[in-house]
């Protein structure tokens, strides 16, 4: 990463960061934001299989477990599956997969 990506690296609002550090409290989950900078450039995806069945998508390899609860927070989205809560862009698209 360049000195002038470090400058112009996009970070998560106050906002969000309150509403997820309270989740994480309450659920005993870690934040986590693998998916934060793909989710604003379209490398990553809301991937939703039959049954309606959702997950954060990065490859077919990479991927997380299935989304239990979303929560929009101005223009951000807490995504709390299983294990872990994470925070991505509303620019994220959503995409049927299998």
């Amino acid at each position: 990463m360049t000195e002038v990506d470090k400058k112009e690296m996009l970070l998560p609002s106050v906002k969000v960061m309150q509403h997820a550090c309270r989740l994480a409290c309450t659920e005993d989950k870690p934040i986590l934001l693998d998916y934060w900078l793909e989710s604003h450039t379209g490398k990553v995806i809301i991937g939703v299989r039959d049954g309606d069945e959702k997950m954060l998508v990065r490859s077919q390899e990479e991927y997380t477990s299935p989304i239990s609860k979303l929560f929009k927070v101005g223009e951000e989205l807490i995504v709390m599956t299983e294990n872990s809560i994470y925070i991505v862009s509303m620019k994220i698209p959503s995409k049927k997969i299998s």
